[in-house]
């Protein structure tokens, strides 16, 4: 059977506990990131799981959707034995393939590698691999976050889009900052758990990332001090901040009412409801789905372990993003719901088609069809075979 019900492991890490939580297996796996953060509960751990169902479906990857959310602060647990003790309870999972982690909040790409150490380095990390601020995890996902953008200012005909500002400056919102500055964008605030840092004119994203990269959490108040014309707010303020595009990359459902944006381009997982995304998108704020916009890391991961180069990875992320944006939103304007909706009803009908016949697998199939790559989906089982075999 290519889907089977999932599991959930409670998992008593000595200093901490935390949950394993699969939300199903498709061809015999799953995968989600490791979530390491005092407050996270087995809830949230849940609808993560779910959510990755969700954006591997519609990304065309038959793989289930997973995370792990183990309740601990990272700056302060002594993190080496904490991962070791995971790693025992879930070994079995790890080894046969059928669970493969990814870097998340409190959870470094640092941090996997010691993660696969552990484990002998039986299993290629498909992206995750310690490096410079700026990971291929990070920079893939902002290549979709992009893209999302992009095709949503294509497809509505949206004008005079420049400014963004971020919430979150960790390994996806450090990624982000940076191909958004690239490719032309103004990043006029930024927060993290301490500080909003803003500047109407622009933020020196160079500047910040080489921060970033020697003070860590404190790079947000040096800047400040380095630059009169910004200011230092609260953290909570990032969401009163007036700008065209408004990039949410911290915790599930943190947007609870109106922000003062044109483009609401997520790179966190559920950063709004579908009831507040109609309310939001009936106030003339355009709402691209998390499923979508987040989506680069998971496809460049399985394209990974085909052996093609990162760069030829990010076009087909691109081309995969616009793509789905497409058809989200054009079926959104017919059927006037939200693009949010309608991008989570396609992912569910095309798992349901999986679940009720093999043959379902056709309809991941059209996604790369559409894109002019079939080649890469007929490689699937040596994708699988990849991630279950063991060296």
């Amino acid at each position: 059977m290519f889907v089977r019900p999932g599991k959930v492991l409670e998992l008593e890490l000595g200093q901490a506990r935390g949950w394993l939580v699969i939300d199903c297996f498709i061809m015999g796996a799953s995968w989600g990131g490791i979530r390491m953060a005092q407050d996270v509960t087995r809830a949230e751990t849940e609808m993560l799981a779910r959510l990755m169902t969700l954006k591997s479906s519609l990304a065309a990857i038959p793989v289930g959707g997973a995370k792990t959310g183990i309740a601990a602060d990272p700056l302060n647990v002594d993190k080496k034995n904490l991962i070791q003790k995971f790693v025992e309870k879930t070994k079995e999972l790890l080894v046969k393939g059928s669970y493969i982690p990814g870097s998340d909040i409190g959870f470094s790409e640092e941090d996997l590698q010691y993660l696969y150490s552990i484990l002998g380095d039986r299993r290629r990390p498909t992206l995750h691999r310690g490096q410079s601020i700026l990971s291929d995890t990070g920079l893939a996902v902002a290549e979709s976050l992009h893209a999302s953008i992009e095709a949503l200012k294509h497809i509505k005909n949206i004008e005079d889009v420049e400014m963004f500002s971020l919430q979150g400056f960790g390994n996806m919102g450090t990624a982000a900052a940076y191909l958004l500055g690239r490719r032309g964008y103004i990043m006029v605030a930024v927060s993290n758990r301490y500080h909003t840092l803003f500047d109407p004119k622009g933020l020196d994203i160079d500047q910040l990332l080489d921060l970033r990269t020697r003070h860590g959490e404190n790079c947000l108040r040096i800047y400040a001090e380095r630059n009169p014309a910004s200011r230092l707010l609260p953290p909570k303020d990032i969401t009163h901040i007036k700008t065209d595009i408004f990039v949410p990359g911290a915790r599930p459902k943190t947007i609870t009412g109106p922000i003062p944006c044109r483009i609401v381009a997520p790179i966190a997982n559920y950063p709004i409801s579908v009831t507040t995304a109609r309310i939001l998108e009936h106030k003339g704020i355009n709402i691209i789905p998390d499923i979508i916009s987040t989506a680069g890391g998971a496809i460049a991961s399985a394209l990974t372990l085909l052996n093609r180069s990162f760069e030829e990875n990010r076009k087909t992320i691109s081309k995969i993003t616009h793509y789905n944006m497409k058809i989200a939103v054009t079926m959104a304007q017919r059927k006037n719901t939200t693009p949010l909706e309608e991008a989570y009803k396609k992912a569910w009908r095309r798992i349901n088609k999986l679940r009720a016949s093999p043959l379902g697998i056709l309809e991941y199939a059209k996604t790369w069809t559409a894109v002019g790559e079939t080649n890469v989906f007929t490689q699937t089982p040596k994708i699988m075979k990849l991630w279950a075999a063991a060296s």
